[in-house]
């Protein structure tokens, strides 16, 4: 099994696009079957990624269509257009990959029991680095969250935790409410690396089916 990330949700897509764990050909979970009608306000953000593994880079886009409650995700570049589709709560994790016919709906407790670090993990709440600093929500005791710089408009962060090989570091800029992540630099401590820049961020209303995700029972389900 390859490596799984945490803290995030720019770590969960890296998963996502790297891939981990088998599947088995299961019926979908009734609750995934929800679907929001109309449309939604949300911030939305575009990055442009690279994503290096064993010296081989690779690009993607991801988007994220976030509200206060859920954020929808996609990406493409990596398996093609339409790569992932799906969305992410504080709770739970569902996204699908067209090309593969498969998909991951997993509670975020058990995503990160899965994840390669030692030792308990502390609690992580995915959607909160979007809209607030890490010192702010981030206060475990085995974690070491340090400002790298001194800008008050664009704050840079880097975060580690004392079980896990991982880096990130995150900047942020300050809009009219609030900070919000402008790029970041992931590093698994090993042979992995994903570095993404915004290249839009705007508020906007979209159509619901963007937080829509296809089932049906012939696809397979990821098993962490």
């Amino acid at each position: 099994m390859r490596n799984w990330f945490q803290n995030n949700i720019l770590i969960v897509i890296l998963f996502l696009l790297i891939g981990c764990g088998g599947t088995y050909r299961g019926k979908p979970s009734e609750e995934s079957k929800k679907t929001p009608t109309g449309k939604i306000d949300v911030e939305a953000y575009l990055f442009d990624a690279k994503l290096k593994q064993d010296g081989k880079p690779t690009s993607v886009r991801l988007f994220f269509f976030q509200t206060d409650s859920v954020i929808a995700i996609g990406g493409r570049g990596y398996l093609g257009k339409g790569a992932l589709k799906g969305w992410l709560n504080d709770d739970s994790i569902h996204v699908y990959f067209p090309t593969t016919n498969e998909y991951l709906y997993e509670s975020i407790a058990g995503l990160f029991s899965s994840f390669d670090c030692t030792g308990d993990l502390p609690p992580i709440k995915l959607m909160s680095l979007f809209s607030n600093l890490p010192n702010q929500v981030i206060n475990d005791i085995e974690a070491s969250v340090i400002q790298i710089n001194d800008k008050e408009k664009r704050p840079k962060f880097q975060i580690k935790f004392i079980h896990c090989p991982w880096t990130i570091e995150i900047t942020y800029d300050l809009k009219d409410d609030g900070y919000r992540i402008r790029n970041f630099i992931f590093d698994d401590g090993k042979k992995t690396s994903l570095k993404a820049k915004r290249r839009e961020y705007k508020k906007s209303r979209v159509k619901a089916s963007k937080f829509n995700v296809p089932l049906s029972a012939d696809m397979l389900r990821i098993i962490p």
